[in-house]
């Protein structure tokens, strides 16, 4: 496996960097193996930049939602996020790189970082990708040759390797900014309801205690939500609560019960009932599904 390895011993692979391998810079096209294509999880950061594709139906799975493969499109997968590629065989159909890094190396002490990071790898973005112009890719993202570079090197300066990825990092969340929203106090927020939201969505659902933390009234963080992503805080909580319903119900590890109670639901009927009224199915036909 290199410098990754298979951290569970399950059906679905959950991947990580090994620690003295802490970020990792690879060409699609030279690393790209079928022992990556089926379903897996990470627990490091990955950049999916795709610099050219070839016209036909290529995809991935980023949290079972299906997003076509395309040329100029950079995709962000966040620790824990499902992840599978829909192809069996790989003939350099696409190119690009996939870079990978572990939290604690890129933020070392930097907190704000850390917001930079969750509004690029936001496991409740609708898109998780931004866009660029391929022909322009060097001169958009220009820290990012000199990061391979940098990798490359037989003796590699971590401490440089950390930098570069910070300034490739804020490039891309400067695009992103231009591409889908503008900078302002309330979507600044948004980003931090989130981050509450992720930390504590196991065991509080109800948007008083969100509105406490944040200083505000319970329904005027409900419009700022209803105006920045279209969903209530309820509906947002429901969403990384059925997200992560999804993940562990995939990688078999646990039962049904076990999962109902970590995600903190009175009993495994409620949390039945609340999985197959979001998603349609039952968790038990979810795993059937993405197994057929």
């Amino acid at each position: 496996m290199g410098a990754y390895e298979n951290s569970m011993n399950q059906t679905i692979p959950h991947f990580k960097i090994l620690e003295n391998d802490q970020v990792r810079v690879s060409r699609l096209e030279e690393k790209h193996v079928s022992k990556y294509f089926p379903t897996h999880r990470h627990k490091y950061y990955e950049l999916v930049i795709i610099t050219a594709c070839v016209e036909g139906d290529y995809s991935h799975n980023i949290d079972f939602i299906t997003y076509p493969l395309q040329a100029g499109r950079i995709y962000f997968i966040a620790p824990g996020q499902a992840h599978a590629w829909n192809i069996k065989t790989y003939n350099k159909e696409y190119k690009g790189f996939l870079v990978t890094f572990n939290e604690d190396f890129i933020l070392n002490g930097n907190k704000a970082l850390e917001r930079e990071l969750l509004k690029l790898f936001d496991p409740l973005d609708t898109e998780p990708y931004i866009d660029f112009e391929p022909n322009a890719f060097s001169t958009i993202f220009p820290t990012m040759p000199i990061l391979e570079q940098e990798y490359l090197k037989k003796t590699s300066n971590y401490a440089l390797l950390r930098s570069l990825l910070e300034s490739l990092l804020h490039y891309m969340s400067a695009l992103k900014l231009d591409k889908h929203e503008t900078l302002d106090f309330n979507c600044q927020r948004l980003v931090d309801v989130r981050k509450l939201i992720e930390k504590y969505y196991k065991e509080e659902r109800h948007v008083d205690f969100y509105a406490r933390k944040m200083d505000l009234s319970a329904k005027r963080l409900n419009e700022i939500a209803r105006e920045l992503s279209g969903q209530t805080i309820t509906q947002l909580i429901h969403r990384r609560l059925l997200l992560e319903a999804k993940r562990e119900i995939i990688s078999q590890t646990k039962t049904i019960h076990t999962v109902s109670d970590e995600l903190g639901f009175e009993n495994p009927s409620y949390f039945s009932r609340f999985f197959k009224k979001h998603e349609g199915i039952s968790p038990s036909e979810f795993l059937k599904q993405v197994f057929k």
